[in-house]
């Protein structure tokens, strides 16, 4: 697997040569990157030129190309397509997904978000911290009471101060950045896992391909946020909502940002796959506990 995550700014040419990316930029020299390497490429500039043959190697190779929008946000995604030898029985157990399964799983996904919100306000000696473990504790079958709303007020509040998530500034902008990367790598791990990412748990538009993956990311947000509350702690809050080039690139390494997941050590990137295989696995067995999520490294262990 691919660890290294490209972030192309300037308007150059990529394509393929001797199975190694070829970067040609319009004012430096060229280089060279091993397909191998690869884990995600970032596309900030407009002007790339790409290649079919390299997409299609990338592809192959698993990685997950991401093209942005003029706000430099991440708003597209290419992919590795149902490249499981699997796919349509794995699909098939998916569309007979019953009810009360989905419920349960949801009430899985929910507990640890929760928890790991938790965790992430206790290593940063937030106090509030106990009153979410308490709340992860009491998350029913399919969150009936809504302890992830409830949960969430009191995060942010406790997290930052005068600040809601519908507001235009430099964190926002920073936490949208972060949530696509990790949602396209979300989905990625679910193609590679032979499910179809259009179907989802809780979320469940006819609007969005990617209900799925809008359900498997909710414990890999307070990574995020992790990310950014350290960026902000060293950082004034800027005027623009705008991402400076250094924002970018420190956002780019949140992939390779460790975790606890099935007993390992491993990176979100990995960890994302994990989730996504373990589904796979509590569909067969028809027991929502066998799907497994990351959790916090605290200085103990697993959070």
């Amino acid at each position: 697997m691919g660890w290294r995550t490209i972030l192309v700014t300037k308007p150059c040419k990529l394509s393929l040569q001797n199975r190694q990316l070829l970067y040609e930029p319009e004012d430096s020299e060229a280089v060279t990157v091993p397909i191998e390497d690869i884990s995600v490429v970032i596309l900030e500039t407009k002007y790339a030129l790409l290649t079919s043959a390299l997409l299609t190697r990338l592809a192959e190779s698993g990685a997950v190309v991401f093209s942005c929008g003029d706000n430099h946000i991440p708003t597209g995604a290419f992919f590795p397509f149902h490249k499981h030898s699997r796919y349509s029985e794995i699909a098939d157990r998916q569309a007979a997904w019953s009810e009360p399964f989905k419920k349960r799983v949801w009430q899985e996904i929910v507990k640890q978000k929760i928890s790991n919100q938790a965790a992430f306000l206790k290593t940063a000696q937030i106090p509030s911290w106990e009153n979410l473990e308490h709340m992860a504790a009491r998350v029913q079958s399919g969150d009936a009471e809504n302890h992830e709303a409830q949960a969430a007020k009191l995060y942010w509040e406790s997290l930052f101060s005068d600040f809601t998530r519908e507001k235009e500034d430099w964190r926002n902008s920073c936490l949208n950045y972060g949530y696509a990367i990790m949602r396209g790598a979300v989905a990625r791990s679910l193609v590679g896992a032979g499910l179809l990412p259009c179907f989802g748990l809780n979320h469940s538009s006819g609007l969005n391909a990617f209900n799925l993956a809008d359900d498997i990311i909710e414990p890999f947000r307070a990574f995020v946020d992790r990310k950014v509350f350290l960026m902000f702690k060293i950082t004034t809050l800027r005027d623009t909502p705008d991402l400076l080039p250094s924002d970018k690139q420190e956002l780019a390494k949140l992939l390779g940002e460790l975790c606890f997941i099935a007993g390992e050590k491993t990176s979100l990137l990995s960890a994302a796959d994990t989730s996504c295989f373990s589904l796979v696995s509590a569909t067969k067995s028809k027991d929502p506990k066998d799907i497994k999520l990351p959790r916090f490294i605290s200085e103990n262990g697993p959070s």
